[in-house]
């Protein structure tokens, strides 16, 4: 899964690790907590968002689920820069497929990387 890149989007493994045994063990605090370091040093990641989105989800805020959501699809679609990668795509699907309202915006995403 990895590449010359990194994790996804450019973001080391080393950096993704603790969120995701933290969300693993059902330490959903914690994962959060380790969210804020990670989006303050990559602050314009979709994949950075898209963590903070499936904690968010898994603590049952969903107001806060959606405008995270909705700020990495942003980022996917505006910033060139940025790759476009499976496990930032899959991630966002799976809070987006959680999240009854918003089904759509994840078939919208896989699509735009599809064309991209």
């Amino acid at each position: 899964m990895a590449s010359n890149f990194g994790l996804a989007g450019g973001i080391p493994e080393r950096r993704v690790r603790p969120i995701w045994d933290a969300i693993d063990s059902r330490q959903f605090k914690n994962a959060l907590k380790h969210c804020t370091p990670l989006l303050s040093k990559y602050p314009n990641s979709p994949y950075a968002l898209a963590l903070k989105a499936l904690v968010l989800e898994r603590m049952g805020k969903a107001e806060e689920v959606f405008s995270v959501c909705l700020n990495a699809k942003e980022l996917l679609y505006t910033n060139d820069s940025v790759l476009i990668d499976d496990l930032t795509l899959s991630t966002l699907q799976f809070v987006f497929q959680r999240s009854d309202h918003c089904y759509g915006y994840g078939k919208s995403c896989y699509e735009y990387a599809c064309a991209k």
